[in-house]
């Protein structure tokens, strides 16, 4: 892949735009106070170059998204599979 360098910028403004489900904020919003608003993928340019352009970084947006999805999957998947009951009661004294 030759243009990866490209594709990093709107991997990293997609993750900046994603939810974190730690603060279930977005950095984007916690560092700008607001989100923006979704994009519009017009790509009935007239200019090719302008065409191409604008169908690679949505491209990427999606792939960048996607990816963002299945690590979150991933995650929650591995956090289920160590989860098990409880043995303490309301009440009992434990070392934390």
């Amino acid at each position: 892949q030759q243009d990866w360098a490209i594709k990093l910028l709107v991997i990293e403004f997609t993750m900046n735009l994603t939810c974190s489900s730690a603060t279930g904020y977005s950095p984007f919003l916690l560092n700008h106070g607001h989100l923006l608003a979704p994009f519009i993928w017009n790509t009935n340019s007239g200019y090719p170059g302008v065409r191409v352009y604008l169908q690679t970084m949505k491209d990427a947006t999606m792939v960048a998204h996607d990816a963002l999805i299945a690590a979150h999957v991933k995650s929650t998947m591995s956090t289920n599979q160590k989860w098990r009951e409880s043995l303490f009661v309301e009440g009992d004294l434990i070392y934390l």
